[in-house]
């Protein structure tokens, strides 16, 4: 989460063989994954949600594909409080934040289980606040599929002003005394080319 735009990443791991597939069709694959993802945010999605950025990266080592996108207009800001929906993630995965007992931290939810057989982890990272993001809880909470939470407002900077740098003491009459040597040595001075005119 960075302001009101998602950093959204998923990571999917795959069998030797379906992995081979997979790299000798990358840009198809590459095509249908995205396109899989804006199908679903558009019709999943609240607020009109759209992503950008979306690409995949192919870890050969670990056999893995990573989908990463920024998703847009799934988080709205009024003053200080935010809150986003997750409906667009959580209803094609039949999930829900309550009924699925996702675990409650003061940096965001997450959930381990079983999604049509497969293992899948998800992980809500959110501003980390002091207080946990518990269900129905204010100024920081979450309901079914949607999350809120509060950012103080940045304090305004104080105006500078100049301040007068105070007088080391005894300069004050330091100087004066050098005030009067001088002004001694120029009627000296005086004096002496008087006398020698």
């Amino acid at each position: 989460m960075e302001e009101t735009i998602i950093h959204y990443q998923k990571q999917s791991f795959w069998t030797e063989s379906e992995f081979s597939a997979i790299l000798e069709n990358k840009e198809d694959f590459k095509s249908e994954i995205i396109q899989d993802f804006n199908e679903k945010l558009s019709r999943y999605g609240e607020r009109g949600e759209y992503a950008v950025g979306a690409d995949v990266e192919f870890e050969e080592t670990k056999k893995a594909t990573v989908f990463k996108c920024d998703v847009h207009d799934a988080v709205t800001k009024s003053d200080d409080s935010y809150r986003a929906t997750f409906i667009w993630l959580l209803s094609p995965l039949e999930l829900d934040f309550i009924d699925d007992n996702f675990e409650e931290s003061k940096e965001g939810l997450s959930w381990e289980g079983e999604v049509d057989g497969i293992p899948t982890s998800i992980t809500i990272e959110l501003p980390p606040q002091e207080t946990v993001y518990a269900a129905w809880e204010e100024p920081v909470g979450h309901c079914h599929g949607h999350v809120w939470w509060a950012m103080p407002l940045p304090l305004p900077s104080p105006e500078v002003t100049p301040v007068a740098t105070p007088t080391p003491p005894g300069f004050e009459a330091i100087f004066a005394i050098a005030g009067i040597l001088a002004v001694a040595y120029l009627v000296l001075r005086k004096r002496s080319t008087r006398k020698d005119e």
